[in-house]
Formats: structure tokens, sequence, C-alpha cells
């Protein structure tokens, strides 16, 4: 008797050729897209997806997060949350073991702590080859999944590892999982060659634009005329993406947002003008609170070397930029009443003031020439803010890259041609005919229309769309921990 895949293949191609036919006499008369790229669509909502994930056994049950690095724990300790979840419900169970710097900077042990992300005890990075090498066989390690690989393959355990590895006999062989923050920083990339020649290694990147560029990255180095290199099987390397997103508890008061006015927009990262365009933020403030400061709840300037101050007799509040992170940023006198920094903040205090906002504005800039958010590196900006349920103000461009954010739930996408200004004058005042009318854009213009879905929509989010938002990454997240630990 044929199998039902049997029989989905059968029909596909019985009915193939009528298909194509048909496509192609209405393809004619309408100008409808390609007949190969539609068929391979018609067959493939035919055939059942292929999901191995759920029927093949589970390889690796004891896990190392370890790092030397002491940042980036909010990632790799998100990593250790999704995994000992995964475990908790295997039939055949598991264990995960980090071994990093402790305490974790900035406060981070207590939402360790308070989210449970992990039940064991932190152990010094120095001890990690010893415990490797104690066991070798049944019950040791066999999974060790590095925090920040662009520094723990380059000055943690670049030689140490992989002679781990090599002492170990067939059947008792770990698998080494690098988590990828940059392309660019390519310093340690050279010993990805002899785990990749062991077939060894898999990588993980925060954000699809980053898996994407070390993807690039391995099929040139596939293509290599070095035969030492194009013989390791870069090509071969999984890719995963985990998105780094933790349950953040809001509390009530942060989440009502259904009756203000767009009033606290954030920056959030490092005060560094050629990572985020703050100066380009700060002219354009300027510029809209000149022609019209009442729409931002300021006052007209007295002087011109004051700052603009509330008007006090609006019953809204005025707008405020909150910039969090760390460095030294010279702020425009005019804006010194609008625009707050906060510097130093622990993780708990950081996320009660993210929480706080009503949208979060990324600010990318593309002046460094080392490597750009869109490309090369991601932004934890996406991460954090849809754990604290803040909007994100983005373009297209944006969800291109960060495809995990690509949901109206998650974020209000603006047109391009209207700058970060422009969009919250509009999104605060509940109107975009100011921008349309001051740019002369027409309104059957693609911007006029973008900017209408923008205002369509609006900013405000309900708890209830971002938890169901976050329950889709984590479902996700879910299904990379259970692919790494079958070794798919």
């Amino acid at each position: 008797m044929l199998s039902r895949r049997q029989l989905y293949f059968i029909a596909c191609f019985l009915v193939l050729p009528l298909l194509v036919w048909q496509f192609v006499s209405l393809s004619n008369q309408y100008s409808l897209p390609e007949p190969r790229l539609w068929t391979q669509t018609i067959c493939s909502a035919l055939l059942p997806a292929k999901d191995d994930t759920h029927t093949l056994p589970q390889k690796r049950h004891r896990v190392a997060v370890a790092s030397t690095f002491g940042f980036h724990h909010d990632v790799y300790m998100s990593l250790v949350w999704t995994l000992e979840r995964v475990m908790a419900r295997s039939q055949t169970g598991g264990t995960v073991e980090v071994y990093a710097p402790f305490p974790f900077g900035f406060g981070f042990q207590d939402i360790v702590e308070a989210q449970q992300l992990y039940h064991g005890e932190v152990k010094s990075p120095d001890v990690l080859i010893e415990v490797l090498n104690n066991n070798m066989g049944d019950g040791g390690i066999d999974l060790v999944i590095l925090g920040t690989c662009e520094i723990d393959l380059r000055w943690g355990w670049p030689e140490d590892l992989l002679l781990a590895w090599d002492a170990r006999d067939e059947a008792h062989k770990f698998k080494l999982v690098c988590i990828v923050h940059n392309i660019k920083d390519d310093g340690w990339q050279s010993a990805i060659t002899e785990w990749a020649r062991r077939g060894a290694i898999r990588t993980s990147a925060i954000s699809e634009h980053v898996a994407a560029a070390f993807r690039r990255s391995f099929l040139i180095r596939a293509d290599s005329e070095d035969i030492s290199i194009c013989s390791a099987g870069y090509e071969n390397i999984p890719i995963d993406v985990h998105v780094p997103v933790l349950d953040i508890p809001v509390a009530e008061d942060h989440r009502d947002r259904s009756s203000r006015v767009l009033s606290d927009a954030v920056i959030q990262g490092s005060f560094n003008t050629d990572r985020r365009d703050y100066l380009r933020i700060f002219t354009e403030l300027k510029e809209s609170l000149l022609r019209d400061p009442r729409v931002w709840g300021y006052l007209p300037l007295v002087t011109e070397d004051a700052a603009y101050v509330v008007d006090t007799t609006r019953p809204d509040p005025p707008f405020q930029l909150f910039l969090i992170g760390s460095g030294y940023l010279e702020i425009p006198h005019e804006l010194q009443n609008m625009v707050i920094i906060r510097e130093g903040l622990n993780y708990s205090d950081f996320y009660t003031l993210i929480s706080d906002m009503d949208i979060c504005v990324p600010a990318f800039s593309e002046r460094n020439g080392l490597g750009t958010y869109y490309e090369d590196q991601a932004s934890s900006t996406f991460a954090m803010a849809v754990e604290c349920n803040v909007p994100i103000l983005v373009t297209e461009r944006m969800k291109a890259s960060y495809k995990y954010v690509n949901d109206r739930r998650a974020v209000v996408t603006r047109p391009a041609g209207m700058r970060e200004v422009e969009a919250l004058r509009a999104l605060r005042s509940g109107d975009a005919s100011y921008f349309l009318h001051r740019t002369g854009i027409s309104l059957d213009s693609s911007t006029a229309k973008a900017a209408e879905d923008m205002m369509r929509g609006g900013w405000r989010r309900s708890e209830e769309e971002f938890r169901s938002f976050k329950q889709d990454i984590w479902k996700a997240n879910d299904g990379v921990a259970e692919r790494i630990l079958r070794d798919l």
C-alpha cells in the first residue's frame, strides 16, 4: 500500500502538467508570475512539511554553557533558560552547567534568580577544560556552548578545547556551539576551520541578518582556492537563530497606555555617535521645536541660549527622549529639559525604566565603516524592547534584517521618507498631515500611504499582544534548542 507521502508525490506530478498549461495561458493574459515559481509553490503546499525535530533521539544530555567574557550574559543565559525548559519536558532529560565570570555584571544575577533562568551553580571558566577531560566517556559533557565566540575562541580556549575534543574516542565527541555577534570581528574566525573539518561546530546568532552574514562568509570560504580551507566543510556548518528575549514582568502601572499621548521615547545603547545617530536626532528635534514647540508640550524659546520649558497649561505630559547607555554625549542647550540621560543602571532598574517608555527608537548610524546593525552585527535594542513590552519604531529595512520583530504586535513601521522625529511628532499629535504638507508629498504616493498605515495602527500595543508575540519567539527558541540537542 502506498504511503500518504507517496500519494502526495503522485498527485502533484499527475496534476502538474495541467496546472502549468493553465498557468501559462493565464500568465500571457494577466502577466502573472513565472510558472516555475508558481508550480513550486503548489507542490510545496501539497506536500506535508518535513519536521524530524520530535522524531529523532536527543543526542546531547550534558551541556556546558561557557564564556570568559564579562558581558553578553543576558544572551547566553537566555539560551540556558531555553535549554533547561526543553530538557525538563524531554523523555531523556539532561543537565546544563554554566562556566562564566561571576557574579554577573550590573546585577544580572538578580534577574537570573528572579526569573529562574538557571538552577545550578555558576562555575569558574578556568575549570571548564579540567571538567571536560575528567570524564571523556559516558556521562561527560557532550555539548559546549560558547557565549561570545569572538572572545572565547580567540583568547579563551582556542587550543585547549580542540585538544579536549581530539582526546576523546569517536563515540564520545562533544559538539561545539558558537554564539556569534558580529561578522566583522573576524580575528577569531580562523579557529573555525579545524572545528569544521571535524564536523563538530555549529553557530547561533541573536538575529537573522547576522546568521545570514555568517552563512555568506562560510559559503565564500567553502569556495576558497586554498585546499586546506575549502576541504574543511564550511558549507555544512549549521547556523541557528536564538533570540534572547526573557520573560521580564512589567509592573501594572507601566502597562496602561490606552489614554495617554506618546510622551516617552527611548534610545538604548552606548553614547557613540558612530553607532547611533544622536546628532541628527538632536538637529531634527530642534528644527521641529522651532516650528511648533507646543505640539511637543513646550513653550517657545525666550532667548536663543535658553532651553525649551514645559508648557504647564497643557493637560498632556511633555515629550521626553531618554538616552539609556554609557559614555559621554553633549546635549544641546535647547534640549536640556527634553533629553534625559540615564547611565550605569543595573538590569533591574534598566528593565523598569524601559518598561515605562511609550516607544523605542533604534536610531542606527552607518558612519563608522566598521559594519552596520543592518548587515554585520546585531543590536540588543530590539530584544530588550520586546522584553519590556515597548513597541519599536522601525522601517522596512529594519524588519528585513531583524525578521523576528517583523510583526505588527511588536513594531510601529514608519515610511523611510519620514524620519524618526517626524514620525514621533505624527504619532504624538495623531496627525501626519503636517509631514505631508511640509514635504509636498502627494497623497497618492506610496510614502503617504505608508504614513497612513502607520497612523492607522498607532503606537499603542496591549499586554496581550506582546505576550502572544513573545510566546511565538519562545516557541521558535525551543525548536532551536531541540535541534541543537538532537544534532539536526
